[in-house]
């Protein structure tokens, strides 16, 4: 025996194990190659690659941030740091071995070593280290699986049946590494710890040493057989994530500061009447797209997303998971078959959906199961299968150009108001290039109305040069949109870009989170180059100058808009305009917060629920003690005034739109 620490392979077994072990290998490595490739394939390599040659310090800080470091794993502390220790177990163990190969089959036949001195017993020490984090790492997650069972996990035999592999591979290389230990008996062997700890407990076990070395190579073949086995079964299993999660984060990253984007799958104005209408929607898993099946593959079926999701906590068939997983299982099985004709999804199931982004925004590596719901949307949509007020709304778009199929009346009333009290409208001897958009909300409900003339007075009071032009306007197009019906939303989109380029409009404030999120991030797509403010934008600034200020005292808890805190991150405007103000925050708020029902269009549709949305998130503000709700959308506004009629609470909490508890502080 060498007096120099070395990494000694093969050292108990026959002669010609080496090349024995490789041809065995072979089929395995075969097998796994196979399975990479047709999931490589799937992916679209060319546009991966696209994403990282437009940015490849973007690409990969999101790998770094997200499936390195784990970010979004770690929001939960205990499934985070299980994660971290199984994941980072196998990443060492797998550089580990990666050396060993290194070190015995290229450099010692050049007469080099790798795996020597100092080095070599740094190397024992971290491969220990790191194989008793992977075994305490999946010790944890079986114990989860199979006592604690939280709710949020899906519990599959495969699931079981790899983490009882990695816990194989894990107990029998400390095992073999003790045995060698044991029969070799080097001076070194302290630096492998729990291995030395085997070999010493096998000194007070009677096995003589012609038993032990048959012990350790039938377990060293045993060994590598099943670690084989694991690696070629990776691409066919749910360990496919550890290659598609890192890639997904990558190409996905710009989701993960802005969650709940919305793919254009065709330009209406750009199509040439004898072309091929593009594929729109998913019916079967040949109208996925690559970037589709990444996201599919980099599931790991965690929960999260349904942990969050208000249609599935309401108690619709909706769940983001399943949806996810349903549509892996069809491409994975490779069945050509109608997603909707079979029953794998349905219609009630599809149309819960309230496109909050809470989805997206608790899932650790950045998947959208929303951005998959509007595409099964869209296919439902072109069947002309929505649920009754679906296609009523729809036909009240087509009509009315607006979705409560009124007449213009209203809008024109509206506007009528807003001059006299001091609104102008865009004339062409006055270049105002900054309108207010009313929106359908703000001219058809009797609220959001009220909501309108407020900031109008507060925008008039602060000195604002603005216009408003409602008697004009029709609907942006997003209820369309969300429902699935692109070419209506495109038609309505065109419209009202062609209405504001008219106009000369450079910029519109917004007081509707759902507007503001179309003309800002949706109609880009389209070519639109206006600026676009939320009201929160706006006020806070008029306060911060010095125009507006706090004119309503009360006990204040504030109901984020999932648009405009979790969909574009504007959470401290509202608290910066109430700051000095009592405002007590509930267990859901900012980014965090809890949909109030109305998005996804499903203030105009008529999906069953066993307790609605808007009741469950008022009992969330309700035990903040508060006596005032402060909103910041007119359908959250509807929604929660709504409960609060509904729970016979008026006299308990009121519900305010933000801009209601300002007035002018005589500063302009």
């Amino acid at each position: 025996m060498s007096e120099t620490p070395m990494r000694e392979n093969f050292v108990f077994m026959p002669e010609g194990t080496d090349i024995i072990m490789y041809f065995i290998l072979a089929p395995f490595a075969a097998v796994f190659l196979f399975g990479l490739y047709m999931r490589l394939r799937g992916y679209g390599l060319r546009s991966i690659l696209m994403e990282f040659l437009k940015s490849p310090s973007g690409f990969l800080k999101a790998i770094l941030e997200y499936a390195w470091a784990q970010r979004r794993i770690i929001r939960d502390a205990r499934a985070g740091l299980m994660h971290i220790s199984i994941s980072y177990g196998i990443l060492v163990l797998f550089i580990g071995t990666t050396l060993v190969f290194i070190d015995h089959d290229i450099l010692r036949p050049l007469r080099m070593r790798l795996l020597v001195g100092d080095f070599y017993l740094l190397f024992e020490v971290f491969l220990d280290a790191f194989g008793v984090l992977l075994l305490v790492g999946v010790t944890y997650s079986l114990i989860r699986r199979s006592i604690t069972r939280p709710g949020r996990l899906s519990y599959r035999a495969e699931y079981t049946a790899l983490l009882l592999v990695l816990l194989f591979i894990g107990v029998t290389g400390f095992v073999i590494e003790g045995l060698r230990i044991h029969l070799r008996g080097p001076p070194w062997g302290i630096y492998s710890p729990v291995g030395a700890m085997f070999a010493a407990a096998l000194s007070y076990v009677s096995m003589d040493l012609e038993s032990a070395l048959l012990a350790y190579r039938a377990l060293w073949w045993l060994h590598a057989i099943v670690s084989f086995g694991g690696v070629a079964a990776l691409p066919y299993t749910n360990l496919i994530h550890l290659l598609a999660a890192p890639l997904n984060v990558a190409v996905r990253r710009e989701s993960a500061i802005k969650p709940g984007a919305i793919e254009t799958p065709f330009i209406l104005s750009r199509l040439d009447l004898e072309s091929q209408m593009p594929t729109v929607g998913i019916n079967t898993i040949s109208d996925l797209t690559p970037s589709q099946k990444l996201q599919l593959d980099a599931c790991t079926d965690c929960g999260r997303c349904d942990e969050v999701c208000p249609a599935l906590i309401s108690g619709t068939a909706l769940s983001p998971r399943a949806i996810v997983q349903k549509l892996r299982r069809s491409w994975w099985r490779g069945e050509e078959r109608d997603l909707f004709d079979y029953g794998v999804y349905t219609l009630e199931e599809v149309y819960a959906c309230t496109t909050c982004g809470a989805c997206e925004y608790a899932c650790p590596v950045l998947i959208s199961p929303m951005g998959l719901i509007l595409e099964l949307r869209r296919a439902l949509a072109l069947r002309g299968n929505l649920t009754r007020k679906g296609v009523e709304t729809l036909s009240n778009l087509a009509r009315a150009r607006n979705p409560f199929g009124l007449g213009p009346s209203e809008r024109v009333k509206l506007m009528e108001e807003l001059i006299q009290a001091g609104v102008k409208s865009i004339k062409e001897e006055e270049k105002i290039e900054t309108v207010c958009w009313v929106g359908c909300m703000g001219a058809y409900d009797a609220r959001a109305r009220q909501i309108v003339k407020k900031m109008a007075s507060l925008l008039v009071a602060a000195g604002v040069k603005f216009a408003v032009i409602c008697s004009e306007e029709v609907c942006n197009g997003d209820v369309a949109r969300r429902l699935g019906e692109e070419g209506r939303y495109q038609e309505l989109a065109e419209e009202t870009m062609k209405l504001l380029e008219f106009k000369g409009v450079k910029e519109i404030i917004t007081h509707c989170p759902h507007c503001f999120d179309i003309f800002k991030r949706q109609y880009r797509d389209l070519g639109a180059s206006f600026r676009v403010v939320s009201h929160m934008e706006l006020l806070r600034r008029l306060v911060m100058e010095g125009k507006l200020k706090v004119g309503v005292n009360g006990k204040f808890t504030i109901h984020d808009s999932c648009i405009f805190s979790r969909m574009h991150g504007m959470v401290e405007e509202p608290r910066d305009i109430l700051k000095g103000s009592w405002v007590a925050e509930a267990k859901h708020r900012g980014r965090d917060t809890m949909c109030c029902g109305a998005g996804g269009g499903n203030y105009w549709l008529d999906i069953r629920r066993v307790k609605r949305e808007n009741l469950i998130r008022l009992g969330q503000l309700l035990e903040t003690g508060a006596d005032t709700i402060v909103t910041e959308c007119p359908f959250c506004l509807a929604m929660l005034e709504d409960a609060v009629r509904v729970q016979g609470v008026e006299g308990k909490v009121k519900v305010r739109d933000l801009s209601e508890l300002l007035e002018p502080s005589g500063e302009k």
